[in-house]
């Protein structure tokens, strides 16, 4: 592995900010580390870098021991690049200069620091951009500044602290295709702190997920959406409509779990088993379904079938050229669902709501 961070705990007095984390990488992977705030990742990033001394734990990078548990590398030989979510471009600096700064405090030749500087312009498509300053750009030149600044000294690692978070919407999307290209491009290691789902997913090989210090899953955007280990990681990964529930029976295939009684009464729903994940009868889990696979019906199907609710429509919005329907089930404290439809349904609307077993995950609750 090209990194490896074994057993690594940081606290701040009494509190636990980050508890055993293990972490490796291959050479040129770019991994996500995805949480809510406060969750211990801007931390672990930082504890890479230098900036924070860790209180356990190992941090090794292509073969160099960055710490070992009570000596720590020091930031300056640790040859890694940082992007910082302000970008922290010099504004009394032109955009060479900016990039070239590293290369200047490593006493490289007036020649080389132009040519890698010109090199770097034109890697990030700002050919004609050197001699304008910082305020002279746009947020997302900036953030291109900023990552040519980080990739001057040709770093092993290279650090991202949500880079796209002061972008719009649309400037973030296409961004963060950029940088991919980017980094898939150089062969780039590049681990990125996000709290933004769909940043992750669509920048990331694999991704890390983090709550109150602890890892919750790592895998790739598909393995977390598809085979979530838990309630927690099934709601932060993507749109889920979530029940909870209590394992009735299990067989090689499937869950059998009575639903919440203030729900649904005695109403019992099936879903499939997920990999290395066991339950066993009377655990407390929860049965998750994304609003892509929610089947809405007019009227009651004739034939049987397993999770099939009545429930009313709440609400319906027009989302991303399909509607978004929420749906109200159960008598004494309704559960809303979320399904996304091809037509639209009009408010207090009777409905059937179908949660098709084969679609339906059940985790650990």
């Amino acid at each position: 592995m090209y990194l490896q961070i074994k057993q690594l705990k940081k606290s701040y007095g009494s509190r636990q900010v980050v508890s055993d984390v293990d972490l490796s990488m291959e050479e040129g992977e770019i991994l996500s580390l995805l949480g809510p705030s406060g969750c211990g990742k801007t931390t672990i990033l930082r504890m890479i870098a230098g900036l924070v001394t860790p209180d356990a734990g190992t941090i090794e990078v292509g073969g160099r021991m960055l710490y070992d548990g009570k000596r720590a590398m020091a930031v300056e030989e640790r040859e890694l690049g940082m992007v910082f979510q302000d970008y922290a471009l010099w504004p009394h600096m032109t955009v060479a200069q900016n990039i070239a700064f590293g290369l200047r405090l490593r006493r490289l030749s007036r020649a080389k620091i132009t040519r890698r500087v010109d090199e770097l312009l034109e890697l990030v498509n700002l050919a004609d951009f050197g001699r304008r300053y910082p305020n002279q750009l746009s947020g997302g030149q900036q953030q291109r500044v900023a990552v040519a600044r980080a990739l001057a000294t040709e770093p092993r690692v290279i650090l991202l602290d949500e880079p796209l978070s002061s972008l719009d919407a649309a400037l973030r999307e296409s961004m963060s295709g950029e940088l991919v290209q980017l980094f898939k491009r150089l062969k780039m290691t590049a681990i990125n702190v996000t709290h933004d789902q769909n940043e992750a997913m669509m920048m990331s090989d694999r991704i890390m997920i983090l709550r109150d210090g602890e890892v919750q899953q790592v895998g790739t955007p598909q393995q977390l959406y598809l085979n979530p280990a838990n309630r927690f990681v099934a709601s932060f990964i993507g749109a889920a409509n979530i029940l909870p529930g209590e394992v009735l029976e299990t067989d090689t295939n499937c869950v059998t779990l009575r639903l919440e009684q203030s729900i649904f009464g005695e109403q019992v729903a099936v879903g499939r088993i997920q990999e290395e994940v066991g339950q066993q009868s009377g655990d407390k889990v929860v049965l998750v379904c994304r609003p892509d696979d929610v089947c809405l019906h007019r009227t009651c199907p004739p034939d049987e079938r397993k999770n099939l609710f009545a429930g009313t429509v709440l609400h319906t919005s027009f989302v991303g050229g399909r509607w978004r329907t929420t749906v109200a089930i159960g008598h004494e404290e309704p559960q809303t669902l979320v399904a996304f439809t091809t037509a639209a349904m009009n408010g207090q609307d009777r409905v059937w709501v179908e949660l098709s077993p084969e679609n339906c995950m059940v985790v650990p609750g």
